[in-house]
């Protein structure tokens, strides 16, 4: 729910949460084996292999492909229409000089031999050694065919990354194409775990999240025809095998079949990277107030500003031109012309931005609840927001960060300032660069804190709570109030 490759990071969902979290559901154990969407949000491109062998087959049962090769199922493939002739996509496509020269083959074939040129909408191949890049493909069809990949001796992999478990090419609820890993239950967990905080963090922060993880899977099965739970921050980050640790295998072990409850229910077990000092109601960011998800304080947040690479889940800025801003905007269905004000209109007891406005040069638009993340682009709504005059700025030359975002600004170089240093070894004099001074356009300033919705349980606030001693359990019951941690059983 909530990484960034081996960070944390935000997910924005604007969805009600129900009144009482499967109220009306009994509390049973988590099945042995779910299905998860490890797709995002579709492809049109999936290359599977194995570290063993790999068996291909059909819906029914009928079989494709079985070796060692990796296999590429795809949509949307360009081809000669006459299926004996050579293909006119590319074996790899990376290859630009292969792609364009392949291209330039099979327009050529088709002008002389009067062949079309049509799409075919799905199909699978197998790559071989490269001699044969314009091979035909195993199968095509006018849609997207269900596959079922089986390893053997290995791991499946897709583009690279290896999963436990099955793989099935299928459709998701739009329609569009994805796969699934058919994997166990513990294992899902326990790379969740390791993909949602790093795993060298402490056993109790570590087991506190396996709990969170458990409790959200219990609540989100079933929602969908064709898999079980997405593997994004959708749901819960799931990065297979590489989520994997002995730590997080083990806090899995530990807390085996305990979810967090609340007057018998499993609750919705919200979390985020870092609640910024104090979480937030529910209510403020979903639809729902829900009595466990209440404001509470969470002053281990700033732990992170000590990390190298967490400090800006803590504190950060994040600044745009007007037209950088309107550009933003625009590609997320904004436009009010060119920026020229924006008014936090309302905010919450925490200070986080309830709703604010965005006036421009031709128009206004109205922002409410979670959106701020969404059309500003900043990593929570706690933060304030100022306009800032054409200026300049001294930036020290192993300042590599803030060189980035002057870049990125389209700031200029006003002067170099630079010192001689003499090397005792040598007659001549050298110039050491200590830094520049920029001049920068003016441009919105966004000031703020914390990392995501803030909403249940702060990671980076259970790792600091578990630096001083406390347990699994109780950095679960300060963050969901009134919660009891109950066993049902399973994985």
């Amino acid at each position: 729910m909530i990484w960034l490759a081996r960070g944390l990071v935000a997910v924005l969902v604007f969805a009600a949460l129900p009144a009482h979290a499967a109220a009306n559901m009994p509390l049973a154990p988590l099945p042995e084996t779910i299905r998860v969407n490890i797709s995002l949000l579709g492809t049109s491109y999936a290359k599977i292999g194995s570290t063993g062998s790999l068996t291909v087959t059909k819906e029914d049962g009928s079989k494709l492909y079985q070796g060692y090769a990796y296999t590429v199922a795809r949509r949307g493939v360009r081809r000669l229409a006459d299926p004996s002739q050579a293909v006119a996509n590319v074996r790899d496509p990376e290859d630009r000089h292969s792609r364009a020269q392949q291209f330039r083959e099979a327009r050529l074939r088709a002008h002389v031999e009067d062949i079309a040129i049509v799409t075919v909408p799905f199909e699978f191949a197998v790559e071989g050694d490269g001699s044969d890049p314009l091979a035909a493909p195993l199968f095509s069809a006018g849609e997207i065919t269900p596959l079922h990949y089986v390893p053997s001796g290995g791991l499946l992999t897709l583009n690279g990354r290896a999963y436990r478990g099955t793989l099935d090419l299928t459709r998701d609820d739009e329609g569009d194409m994805i796969v699934v890993n058919q994997v166990d239950t513990a294992s899902y967990l326990a790379s969740v775990v390791g993909s949602e905080e790093p795993t060298t963090w402490m056993p109790e922060a570590l087991a506190a999240q396996a709990i969170a993880a458990r409790t959200y899977l219990s609540t989100h099965l079933r929602r969908h025809r064709n898999y079980d739970i997405e593997g994004d921050t959708r749901d819960q980050e799931y990065d297979g095998l590489a989520g994997e640790a002995t730590s997080t295998v083990k806090a899995v072990q530990r807390t085996a079949g305990l979810i967090a409850t609340y007057r018998g229910s499993a609750i919705e077990a919200l979390y985020s990277a870092n609640a910024g000092g104090m979480t937030e109601n529910s209510e403020n960011v979903y639809v729902n107030a829900l009595p466990y998800l209440r404001s509470v304080p969470s002053p281990a947040d700033d732990i992170a500003q000590a990390s190298s690479w967490g400090h800006n889940s803590w504190e950060w800025k994040t600044e745009f031109t007007a037209p950088q801003l309107r550009s933003y905007m625009g590609a997320r269905g904004i436009d009010v012309g060119d920026p020229e004000r924006i008014d936090l209109t309302r905010l919450t007891g925490t200070g986080r931005v309830l709703s604010a406005k965005v006036v421009g040069s031709t128009g206004t638009r109205d922002i409410g609840k979670d959106g701020a993340r969404y059309f500003f682009g900043l990593r929570s709504t706690l933060f304030t927001v100022t306009t800032h005059p054409e200026e300049t700025e001294f930036v020290e030359s192993s300042n590599a960060e803030r060189v980035r975002q002057l870049d990125f600004l389209g700031a200029t170089v006003d002067r170099t300032f630079t010192v001689n240093v003499r090397d005792p070894d040598r007659a001549a004099r050298t110039l050491r660069v200590l830094g520049w001074q920029y001049r920068l356009p003016a441009r919105f300033v966004f000031t703020g804190k914390g990392y995501g919705h803030g909403v249940g349980m702060s990671q980076w606030g259970a790792q600091g709570m578990a630096l001083g001693g406390k347990s699994a359990e109780e950095i679960l019951r300060h963050y969901y109030l009134g919660i009891e941690i109950t066993t049902i059983g399973g994985a």
